[in-house]
């Protein structure tokens, strides 16, 4: 019936056409007729419709950076989008020349639904965040939705103002899709028509390519300007088909990583100094120059500052993979995690590899690992069997929902009693692994806690960070009580930092030194000297080999990546890092030397953090130097690279209560009560 109809109208179309090329002066309609006649068609309109949506959140985002000239700025950060969507337009008129006119206009349109669909998401998060919503974002939270509806309930309850009308007007427009997918309109039959559409798109099209690739290569902004520019449709297209065409690419030779019993380290037959036993605290998301260490003037973290007091303070110490999984592999295993937008670190294998929990296990060490946040993201479960911890708990164990504070972080003083459970069931010595998660976004505190939130973001994460140290106090005031504090190998480092600059809100993948350099310090009376700050740079890698030298266990042989942080580092040592998303900044950190390379532009940008450490006067390296630290990085890359047998299905239960499957790179966890 629809397509009856629609071929009816396109013969009414085709007749008053071949009406006006008839002799005699054309009949036009006139009046309003005339002009419903111009309107878009439902495709272009839904095009249209969300072109428009990406530039008022793109005015908003370069608003938010303080732009000299907001309208040159927002023209600049939106020719990318420009060019997606001419794009889109100039395919939409090649289509409308082939047959099936019926079948052309729902192809169109359902086309069109999948833009607009994908541009609400990408302003969503673009204003959320200040970056776009990276396809590698959605490749790892889309292998369980689960995992990603709660980080989008969150922002979305923080803004009723923005959500509801956003929520109406999707309502609207599914409706109005609906209707328009039953009822389509045709496609006009004349050649005059559809090659009008076709030209106009082709010269936006070519226009705005040409604007963008004169601007790309010819700017010389820094972070500011990248973090908008990769922010766009044209971008994730770019990166939607990079993951396809490398999808297929053969790593070799594989990297294969120490199983336990493999890696060479020299157990003591009498340790020197007993078997203390070791408590490793990892700061969720803490900058180190949030700290009072990193800045004196703060109030942030008195007790972290006590502990430096009486322990050693790395004081450069920087992260490879601004990620938390990442972080816990880099920290426990001494080897740079894998660097792809993934965490095939959890995959469940069949020998676990060499971490600190099985190398203390050879001096008759048990091990557990404790966290506030969800054991099913990311199948964190998996992950510490694989590193062969003996015991596993998460905020699922609890089984109390009113210690959630929000979709990835709980009340930490939670985990106290269950810590102190496992830690008082045993004599033998142990390693004890936690990760704190308030300072985590949203920032939310608990009730109890008599402090008022604070309405601005960043004065929030500033207090999370506050709590986090008062709970660190906790931690170790109930080490003490037990009189085992004076007998604890403590380490405290942190996992990331965070980034608040207005170019890169909240954006992690920037790689600023508030984003990758976190507070380390190391606490054991009579064993480390006491109020030591060790300059030289330092390495989330370094962990595991310097607590294992300081408990005499020999390492010269092993092959970490990391080395004894205790030891001056050699002055050329490279410290990579890597924002994990396909396509966002890597680079390296050599004494005061940081290079960053951004992919999106194939610019490299080197900064000389002597003189420059808020990182805003960047110079372009361009020649065969480029060429030389992009093969370097890229080299550094694919070395990191773990294989895992593609479509291997496996499944288990590990820790009593979680039921764990893999499928090639991808892991799941579920809680079973």
């Amino acid at each position: 019936m629809a397509d009856a109809e629609s071929e009816t109208i396109a013969r009414q179309d085709d007749e008053m056409m071949r009406s006006a090329d008839s002799s005699g002066p054309p009949s036009r309609p006139s009046g309003p007729a005339r002009w419903w006649r111009l309107r878009p068609r439902p495709e272009n309109l839904l095009l249209l419709v969300s072109l428009l949506a990406t530039l008022a959140v793109k005015l908003l985002v370069v608003h938010r950076q303080g732009a000299d000239n907001l309208l040159i700025e927002l023209v600049e950060a939106s020719l990318a989008d420009v060019v997606f969507f001419s794009a889109v337009a100039m395919l939409f008129a090649a289509l409308y020349l082939c047959p099936l006119p019926a079948l052309i206009t729902r192809l169109t349109l359902l086309l069109a639904a999948a833009v607009a669909a994908w541009s609400v998401l990408n302003a969503t998060w673009l204003m959320a965040t200040g970056v776009q919503l990276q396809p590698g974002v959605l490749e790892v939270l889309g292998q369980d939705p689960r995992e990603f509806w709660p980080v989008v309930q969150t922002h979305l309850a923080r803004k009723p103002a923005f959500t509801v009308p956003l929520v109406g007007l999707v309502l609207l427009v599914g409706v109005w899709f609906l209707w328009r997918l039953i009822r389509s309109r045709p496609v006009s039959r004349t050649w005059r028509g559809r090659l009008g559409r076709a030209v106009m798109a082709a010269v936006v099209l070519v226009g705005a390519s040409l604007w963008h690739w004169l601007d790309v290569r010819g700017g010389t902004e820094a972070y500011s300007g990248e973090v908008i520019g990769f922010s766009s449709h044209w971008y994730a297209l770019v990166e939607i088909v990079g993951d396809v065409a490398n999808s297929t690419d053969v790593v070799s030779p594989a990297r294969r990583l120490p199983r336990v019993g493999e890696r060479n380290v020299t157990v003591p037959e009498q340790p020197p100094h007993g078997r203390p036993n070791v408590v490793v605290v990892f700061l969720e998301s803490v900058s180190y120059d949030c700290t009072s260490l990193g800045n004196p003037q703060r109030t942030t973290t008195p007790f972290l500052v006590q502990l430096a007091s009486e322990g050693v303070e790395f004081v450069s110490t920087r992260v490879p993979v601004p990620q938390t999984s990442k972080a816990w592999w880099a920290g426990l295993t001494g080897c740079t995690p894998d660097i792809q937008h993934d965490y095939a670190e959890a995959v469940p294998v069949d020998e676990p590899y060499e971490s600190l929990a099985s190398l203390l296990a050879r001096a008759g060490y048990r091990s557990a690992f404790f966290e506030m946040s969800r054991g099913s993201f990311e199948c964190a479960p998996g992950f510490f069997a694989n590193l062969a911890f003996d015991w596993a708990w998460f905020r699922e164990n609890l089984q109390d929902e009113s210690s959630y504070l929000g979709y990835m972080n709980g009340d930490d003083f939670r985990m106290i009693e269950p810590i102190f459970q496992w830690v008082d069931g045993d004599e033998q010595p142990f390693l004890l692994v936690l990760i704190t998660s308030v300072a985590h976004d949203p920032y939310d505190l608990p009730a109890w806690y008599e402090q008022e939130p604070s309405e601005d973001r960043y004065e929030r994460y500033l207090q999370a960070i506050e709590f986090t140290d008062v709970f660190l106090a906790e931690m170790c005031a109930q080490l003490q009580a037990r009189g085992l504090l004076a007998d604890t190998l403590l380490c405290v480092v942190g996992d990331h930092g965070e980034g608040f600059r207005p170019e890169s809100d909240r954006g992690r993948w920037a790689p600023f030194e508030e984003v990758i350099r976190v507070p380390w310090i190391i606490r054991w009376p009579g064993h480390v000297q006491a109020g030591r700050r060790i300059e030289w740079p330092c390495s989330q890698l370094d962990l595991t080999p310097t607590v294992l030298s300081l408990l005499g266990y020999g390492v010269e042989e092993a092959g970490f990546d990391g080395v004894d942080a205790m030891q001056p580092t050699d002055p050329r040592r490279r410290f990579y890092f890597s924002t994990w998303y396909r396509g966002s900044p890597v680079g390296y950190v050599q004494g005061a030397r940081k290079l960053v390379y951004w992919p999106y532009t194939d610019k490299l940008f080197e900064y000389d953090l002597a003189s420059d450490p808020v990182e805003r006067a960047p110079q372009i390296v361009n020649g065969p130097e480029k060429e030389r630290v992009i093969a370097d990085i890229r080299q550094w890359e694919q070395d990191s690279r773990l294989v895992i047998p593609a479509r291997r299905f496996r499944e288990r239960v590990l820790y009593e209560h979680w039921q764990c499957f893999s499928s090639g790179r991808s892991a799941w966890a579920y809680y079973v009560p």
